[in-house]
């Protein structure tokens, strides 16, 4: 049987192994979010307001909006949701191929200055062909540890009487309320070099069995996690690396909305894909084309169009691919993140640049301006979100 809704090709070197991680760990506290709770303990005072709900669908102009904003925090040196100048308007068609973020391309007259107004958040990625519906911004770059920074950030007591509700804080639930609330499609960006993760939120997204799946640590023995989601349970779930198939348990969720996992002792540079069978006996296959890689270095790339073999129990599993055309890592066009409604700047507080910590190395601050006058060292541990603006109950 042919594959059928399943997604997951690389396009244009989009998205990295750090982006597929914090995606997959998303759609992996989304269908399970009590696991997730109970961990994160007291400082989730708002644990009961999530319940599990279904994947987050790719967004490659979110992904690529979202890298482009680590890019720039890494070259100009700032950490702030909004730019920190004016971006030209062909951004969109110049990133990553001939500008890595730099303010000498970037920047409108080739500086980190503001013509009339530094450009939004929203705006940015609305250059970048998407509707946003928030940001959620972390200094770390390793994938795990950006992730857990916005999952349990510190908000230890909902407001009494005020029901479920986005806190704009201090103290804020944002980056919890955007992970595990949000419905449509999101983008994962980290620069390759001292990048901050962010994610950006949109509408839209194609329907899809299989959104995500990635593994963690990159090399070693590694945990693989893919979430599956349909009407029925699948009948077949495998991950295939370099030719051998493992069976996935799931780990989370339930048959019909679930995170499967599988634990992998890599060596060298291997190329894995998952292999779901549908309750109609279709193979859904992530990605639906090529490879992922377990390893590091250039030579082991995120994605290829090459597929491992069918070897031992791998029985019903396609035949091989060699990779036959070279891995499309540079520049190009970007695809459609679909409908959405454009989101707003989440609230005033421009020129604040007091940044409320807590112990859960995570501060939040609504609509913040670009300041390149804030220490990167100094607020190396802060996170921020910029969301919806939401009717407080």
């Amino acid at each position: 049987a042919l594959p059928a809704f399943a997604v997951g090709e690389g396009k244009n070197g989009f998205p990295s192994w750090s982006e597929r991680v914090i995606h997959e760990w998303m759609n992996r506290a989304r269908v399970e979010p009590a696991i997730e709770m109970q961990k994160c303990g007291a400082k989730c005072g708002d644990a009961s307001c999530f319940m599990p709900v279904g994947q987050l669908a790719y967004g490659e102009n979110l992904n690529r909006s979202a890298r482009f904003h680590s890019d720039e925090m890494a070259k100009q040196g700032y950490f702030a949701h909004d730019s920190a100048c004016t971006l030209v308007a062909n951004i969109n068609t110049i990133y990553p191929a001939s500008c890595d973020g730099a303010a000498a391309c970037a920047c409108q007259g080739g500086t980190k200055t503001c013509t009339g107004a530094c450009t939004s958040w929203s705006s940015r990625v609305q250059l970048f062909g998407a509707q946003p519906s928030g940001e959620i911004i972390a200094s770390g770059s390793d994938p795990d540890g950006a992730f857990y920074q916005w999952l349990f950030e510190n908000y230890p007591v909902m407001q009494t009487g005020s029901g479920c509700h986005y806190d704009q804080g201090p103290p804020t639930n944002g980056h919890r309320w955007n992970i595990l609330k949000s419905m449509g499609t999101v983008g994962v960006g980290v620069a390759a070099t001292n990048g901050s993760a962010v994610g950006d939120f949109g509408g839209g997204g194609a329907a899809a069995k299989i959104q995500s799946g990635s593994h963690y640590p990159r090399t070693g023995t590694v945990d693989v996690w893919v979430n599956f989601t349909d009407t029925a349970p699948p009948k077949q779930t495998l991950v295939n690396v370099d030719g051998s198939c493992t069976q996935l348990t799931r780990g989370r969720g339930t048959d019909t909305n679930g995170a499967w996992t599988a634990k992998i002792t890599t060596s060298g540079c291997q190329r894995y894909y998952f292999a779901f069978e549908d309750s109609n006996g279709t193979q859904v296959l992530y990605p639906t084309t090529g490879s992922l890689g377990m390893g590091s270095g250039a030579t082991c790339a995120d994605w290829d169009p090459g597929r491992p073999a069918a070897g031992a129990n791998c029985t019903g599993l396609p035949p091989g691919q060699d990779a036959g055309v070279p891995s499309d890592d540079g520049g190009g066009t970007t695809g459609d993140d679909g409908g959405g409604t454009p989101g707003t700047d989440g609230g005033a507080g421009h020129g604040n640049d007091a940044f409320p910590s807590n112990d859960s190395g995570c501060g939040c601050r609504i609509g913040a301006t670009s300041d390149a006058t804030i220490p990167l060292t100094a607020i190396a541990a802060l996170g921020l979100v910029a969301a919806r603006r939401r009717r407080r109950r």
